[in-house]
């Protein structure tokens, strides 16, 4: 019997890390998604990553009824928890290239569950060699990224991956990014080819994550080598009777080796005040606002 330990969640589970109230009611009441880490509303049932996660990329399929078991539920709610699972599954494999799953409910406190009044299904990914002497010996978890990275590139996943649009929706997927060089404190911003000052974006090439065509858009446009550092939004608009869809990471940035040859051409530094007025769309201005108000900081003091 293969196990995975994860002593690391006795705290969570003791109760010591707890907020007062159902945290699995609170979280979509709220109105800000990425604080609350919520990846996808559906109409019943939503997608949270979990703040204290077994593994890389763990989330929850949650009901929004407060319920604690299957029985407490109405048909439809349980019709799409459980076919939210392929389409999260699917992402995760994408984004995270993981080789499996552990996919569970822990119904009741004695079954395990830290949330026992208001049931929850389990999504984790795994790899090979991911419990290891680490959590086993050391009661350490290595987690490879920042959960706010992992959040992004699977939000960024699941927004173009077609959950919960409808099924005669034929808007082309694409992926962009909100551009932030912190070395030299600004935003970098590319003129198109019709002179319009935009974010980067692109098409996803087949059995490309979101979030690789996101920094593969801003190296071959921009000359910047880029790292996903958040979420920044998503945007649908109609370009010459075609609509597009698209969902923008934040990035950070330095130059490449063709950086010379973009900047001042069709790559522009600006401050971040500038950025967001000489942007030619609204729509990529309250993206590029949204998403310095969460990362602001990323440019230093005073960003």
């Amino acid at each position: 019997m293969e196990r995975l330990w994860t002593p690391w969640r006795m705290r969570y589970v003791g109760g010591e890390a707890r907020e007062p109230g159902c945290i699995f009611c609170l979280r979509p009441a709220g109105d800000d998604d990425v604080e609350s880490l919520i990846l996808h509303r559906g109409t019943t049932a939503f997608v949270i990553m979990n703040l204290y996660p077994y593994n890389t990329g763990h989330v929850m399929v949650v009901p929004y009824q407060h319920a604690a078991t299957l029985a407490d539920l109405p048909p439809e709610t349980v019709t799409e928890v459980f076919g939210l699972l392929p389409w999260v599954t699917a992402a995760q494999q994408r984004t995270l290239r993981c080789e499996g799953f552990n996919i569970g409910l822990n119904i009741g406190s004695v079954a395990g569950a830290g949330v026992a009044d208001h049931l929850h299904v389990h999504v984790v990914p795994r790899w090979e060699g991911d419990a290891n002497f680490m959590p086993i010996v050391a009661n350490t978890m290595v987690l490879p990224e920042l959960i706010p990275v992992t959040y992004a590139k699977l939000r960024a996943e699941l927004v173009v991956s077609g959950l919960g649009r409808e099924a005669d929706d034929r808007a082309l997927p694409q992926a962009g990014a909100v551009v932030l060089v912190p070395e030299e404190r600004k935003v970098a911003i590319r003129r198109a080819r019709d002179g319009s000052l935009v974010l980067p974006k692109g098409h996803i090439e087949p059995g490309e994550a979101a979030w690789q065509a996101a920094v593969r858009e801003v190296g071959e446009e921009m000359g910047l080598r880029a790292q996903v550092a958040g979420w920044a939004g998503s945007s649908r608009f109609t370009v010459d009777g075609e609509e597009k869809l698209v969902a923008y990471l934040t990035v950070t940035a330095e130059p490449g080796p063709d950086w010379d040859a973009h900047l001042g051409v069709d790559t522009l530094l600006l401050d971040p005040e500038e950025a967001v007025a000489a942007l030619t769309h609204d729509a990529a201005r309250d993206i590029l606002r949204a998403a310095l108000d969460r990362a602001g900081s990323l440019l230093g003091a005073g960003a």
